[in-house]
């Protein structure tokens, strides 16, 4: 793991590798169960703070969800943030898990209620760091919006 003034922050994340790596430099592998929530401005920079997110149920549910995405949404409110990045960072291998699944969906579909644009979600596991594709979790919502399980 990187600290901030190793990284040349002023890099524009333009692509999900550069997200990817990003991320990788500074949370790396797992050591813990949390959500780690960063944040880009308009020309895809990366703002200095990330904000770890522990003591969350797994899986994440919609009430809290709503309450996650309503706390961005009033953050995002006069700053210089224009989205954000969530990482799932858990022990355990790569391949995502119902609850990560489910978590991710019904964070999804919180952020996009509220009109919070997310970049991208990601999993930090054992081995490092992974993108985790919309096509991963979206099949979770129902018609209704709700998180099926």
């Amino acid at each position: 793991m990187a600290c901030m003034d190793d990284i040349d922050r002023f890099a524009p994340l333009l692509t999900d590798d550069d997200i990817n790596e990003r991320v990788e430099q500074l949370i790396g592998r797992a050591c813990r169960a949390q959500l780690w929530l960063l944040f880009l401005d308009e020309r895809a920079v990366m703002l200095p703070t990330l904000m770890p997110n522990d003591e969350l149920p797994a899986p994440l549910d919609a009430e809290l969800a709503e309450g996650i995405a309503a706390m961005l949404r009033q953050a995002i409110g006069g700053t210089p943030i224009e989205s954000v990045i969530l990482v799932w960072e858990r022990p355990g291998g790569p391949i995502a898990s119902e609850s990560d699944r489910q978590s991710a969906a019904a964070l999804a579909w919180a952020c996009a209620d509220a009109g919070v644009p997310v970049r991208g979600q990601l999993i930090s596991h054992d081995f490092g760091v992974r993108w985790f594709g919309a096509e991963e979790y979206t099949g979770l919502l129902d018609a209704a919006g709700t998180v099926e399980g």
